[in-house]
């Protein structure tokens, strides 16, 4: 190895320890506060490391904050809206990768035409349709628009991957007398697994962290999911930066592991469902 070469690996893993270390650095002193008391912090100042690990914090905020409830409505709806989304998702990519009908093009290009509606726009007819129907400040609520905001780019993720199964395949089975439907839940979901996968912690990691509609939609404290019964937690306790901190890294860890496990199936579902055609 040439000295040169050497130089020019050395700068490159020390520009790679540089990133790391400013990427890390602020999950790091949240954790490094949500271990204090507010003595250690005005006494030491933010960056000093705890005396001690004060673990109480992490069990006082489910005395004080309501956490209990805010994380079983948040699984809730998860859970229903993961579920809903990938079978609805499953049962309008099969049609569209594998069936003629007539204006299949048009319906595609509706369907991806609801990848282009942002939330903004649409939140105000939203409320007033909810409103009138009298799901307004329920857990459906939360529910039913976020299956609807998911179901495009479901739809368009899996049908990119349909498209790759040899359609041969389908054909050897109907002519075994095999129905669509079989051929949907027997051939095609065991060889779906990765981009499975990747949709359903994509979809969860989405509604998880959806702070909008939960508050624009839901005033009862009891139906509040995590999000949004963090933002009231830390406007009551504005002043108190380890319960803050606390509360900050009890609400997003569900998240963050998710997609720590599963980052690889992640991008690599995204972008390849996005390649298909």
């Amino acid at each position: 190895m040439t000295r040169s070469l050497l130089i020019r690996r050395t700068l490159v893993y020390v520009f790679m320890f540089c990133a790391v270390l400013f990427t890390i650095s602020p999950f790091l002193l949240v954790i490094s506060t949500s271990l204090k008391t507010m003595n250690e912090i005005n006494m030491d100042g933010p960056l000093a490391l705890p005396q001690m690990f004060h673990w109480d914090n992490y069990a006082r905020i489910w005395e004080v904050g309501n956490f209990v409830t805010y994380y079983k409505n948040s699984v809730i709806v998860t859970v229903v809206v993961v579920v809903f989304v990938i079978m609805l998702s499953l049962l309008g990519a099969y049609p569209f990768a594998y069936m003629k009908f007539k204006g299949k093009g048009i319906f595609f290009l509706l369907v991806l035409w609801g990848l282009t509606v942002p939330l903004d726009l649409i939140i105000i007819p939203l409320f007033n349709n909810l409103k009138s129907m009298g799901f307004l400040n329920t857990i459906w609520s939360l529910i039913l628009p976020q299956i609807a905001l998911n179901i495009p780019f479901s739809i368009f993720l899996l049908r990119g991957f349909m498209k790759d199964i040899p359609f041969a395949l389908l054909e050897s089975a109907r002519i075994d007398g095999s129905t669509e439907g079989k051929n949907l839940f027997y051939i095609i979901m065991p060889m779906l697994y990765a981009p499975m996968v990747s949709l359903i912690v994509f979809t969860a990691i989405g509604t998880w962290n959806n702070f909008m509609l939960p508050t624009i939609l839901i005033q009862n404290d009891q139906l509040r999911t995590l999000p949004v019964g963090l933002n009231y937690f830390q406007t009551k306790f504005t002043m108190d930066y380890p319960m803050v901190a606390t509360a900050a890294i009890v609400s997003a860890l569900p998240a963050a592991l998710a997609y720590i496990a599963f980052q690889r199936k992640i991008i690599s579902g995204v972008m390849v469902g996005a390649l298909k055609e």
